[in-house]
């Protein structure tokens, strides 16, 4: 590579399956050689024709001279080495990274970031600029805390990487804080308020359905949606995968589980399955809707802005109805999927089996008499 000698040099290093993967190393202006990086090419050749492509678009040196926008240039798009990487961690049923955090990010990027941080040079971001950078977010923008933390994190994934490769000196997310939310808390549903929306007549049956189901369950409205009658068991069902916008895409934690549910849910669930997915092409706001309105009909429309009850007060209503039950709270995490990391008590309820929850199916079969179902 000596005619590269004042740009770039190529090297590789070996990987797990016996291949290797080539690497590449750039010089100052000085002829001082940086940090390595990857690549991601298997090939010497297809490796050159790489950082011969950054090289031609100014993106090749990460020295003093680079811009944010240079360095964030692509970064969560189709392809890009950052992608490619997290993907891999995934696999083709349970990627990574679903494709609405993918979104999020992009939009995070070219609305927000961008546009503040493009021109300005990589190595000078300081942490004061993150904190004016918050604040712009807040007063020019006009953005939630929340929405503003989103931000940041996204933000935070770039500068780490940078950081781990040697683009920048020091962290300028350091010791910066996230904002603090004022999440308005989503009470559950008492039992006499379920038995008064259950026996409602303002409430059509496919919304019934959905709710009881919620109910019962915990599951959410969009894992709702995803039951079809593959993964519609007689004891159980097998939740692999929700319908997030009219979309299939992995469980918001990553983790498949089975619900269990008792015969007269299933008996419920049944019939509607014979076409595909139980709810077909339901759409979750008419369900939401629907249940606010009935919620007005009972004169409870006080209650329901107070509390911020909504459908989702069902997952909450199932948690602390079967806690109350006496379900242990470790099972109460596995049938509702809460997320709590690997190592957790709820690993040994991976080989499920029915017999693992005989207090869920008690629990499920009075709270069904009690609503008069």
């Amino acid at each position: 590579m000596a005619n590269h000698r004042h740009t770039y040099t190529l090297y590789s290093r070996p990987t797990k399956n016996g291949g290797k993967i080539w690497y590449y190393m750039t010089y100052t202006p000085d002829g001082v050689r940086t940090g390595g990086k990857s690549t991601w090419c298997e090939s010497k050749t297809a490796a050159r024709n790489y950082c011969d492509d950054l090289l031609k678009r100014g993106l090749l040196y990460t020295g003093i001279n680079q811009t944010f926008g240079q360095y964030a240039l692509g970064w969560f798009d189709k392809g890009s080495a950052w992608l490619q990487d997290r993907m891999a961690i995934g696999t083709p049923d349970h990627p990574a990274l679903s494709e609405s955090t993918l979104k999020r990010f992009r939009s995070d990027l070219k609305n927000h970031i961008l546009p503040y941080f493009e021109n300005k040079k990589l190595q000078e971001i300081k942490p004061s600029d993150v904190k004016h950078f918050r604040t712009w977010l807040m007063q020019e923008q006009k953005m939630s805390p929340k929405s503003v933390n989103n931000i940041m994190s996204t933000l935070k994934i770039i500068t780490d990487y940078a950081l781990a490769d040697n683009a920048i000196l020091f962290d300028p997310l350091r010791g910066i804080r996230p904002m603090i939310v004022n999440n308005k808390i989503r009470d559950a549903f008492t039992l006499n308020e379920a038995r008064s929306i259950f026996s409602s007549s303002w409430m059509s049956e496919i919304t019934k359905i959905a709710n009881i189901t919620a109910a019962c369950t915990g599951m959410r409205m969009s894992e709702i949606l995803a039951i079809k009658k593959d993964n519609l068991h007689e004891t159980y069902i097998d939740l692999t995968n929700q319908v997030y916008r009219g979309k299939i895409c992995p469980l918001k934690t990553k983790a498949s589980r089975k619900v269990p549910i008792v015969p007269q849910l299933y008996a419920i669930l049944k019939p509607m399955v014979k076409n595909g997915y139980a709810f077909g092409s339901v759409d979750a706001q008419r369900i939401y809707i629907h249940l606010r309105d009935v919620i007005t009909e009972l004169k409870m429309d006080k209650e329901r802005v107070k509390r911020n009850l909504c459908f989702h007060s069902w997952r909450h209503f199932c948690n602390t109805y079967l806690l109350a039950e006496n379900v242990p709270p470790v099972k109460v995490a596995a049938v509702l999927g809460h997320s709590t990391g690997a190592g957790s008590m709820q690993e040994r309820y991976t080989n499920w089996s029915p017999d693992m929850f005989p207090e869920v199916y008690a629990a499920q079969e009075k709270l069904i008499k009690l609503l008069q179902l």
